[in-house]
């Protein structure tokens, strides 16, 4: 059995790195609970890991759920979705296969916390070692501010409103000053 040694890079953040290692037929549900567990994300959010060609084009999405809905079953060929990949049933050697190969991984999809994944080895399994497992971690990740969502639909809908009628109260000046005679066209 192979492992494949995976870096994990933040792109705005150049002294956060961790180097774990996994089984190559472990799954990717196992990768992202490990990542969570050990990044400190909080594990409440979707997220979904991103197969990607040389250029960071997303070639295919392996994700946490189902969310696809109801297929049309009157849509043609050209509008055929492509297969779902769900993570805890995809091995990561479905999708991964060479040392330097990258992939994406993406957490809270409000937030859209990115990380950029590498395989920068691949090797024999150790019989007495457990996978997955951390091999190498230096820096602290900062997490952008979070975005506070209001639970209470009667206040959420409040605000709305308030913010709604703002935007046509006399309030604002910004907009008084052009004048409306039409001479200066």
């Amino acid at each position: 059995m192979n492992i494949f040694r995976i870096r994990i890079l933040v792109d705005d953040q150049d002294g956060f790195i961790r180097e774990l290692e996994i089984k190559s037929n472990q799954t990717f549900k196992t990768l992202h609970d490990f990542i969570v567990k050990n990044i400190k994300l909080g594990g409440k959010e979707l997220a979904s890991f991103q197969i990607i060609d040389d250029n960071w084009k997303k070639l295919q999405e392996i994700t946490l759920m189902d969310m696809s809905g109801e297929v049309d079953k009157k849509a043609g060929k050209a509008d055929a979705m492509q297969p779902i990949f769900l993570m805890d049933r995809t091995r990561l050697d479905v999708f991964l296969k060479e040392i330097g190969q990258m992939f994406i991984y993406e957490y809270d999809f409000l937030q859209m916390h990115t990380f950029q994944l590498e395989i920068f080895d691949i090797a024999k399994a150790d019989d007495k070692k457990k996978y997955p497992e951390m091999i190498y971690s230096k820096g602290t990740l900062v997490l952008r501010e979070n975005v506070k969502v209001e639970q209470d639909p009667d206040k959420l809908k409040q605000k709305l409103l308030h913010d709604f009628n703002s935007m046509f109260s006399d309030d604002d000046d910004d907009d008084d000053d052009f004048d409306v005679g039409g001479d200066d066209y």
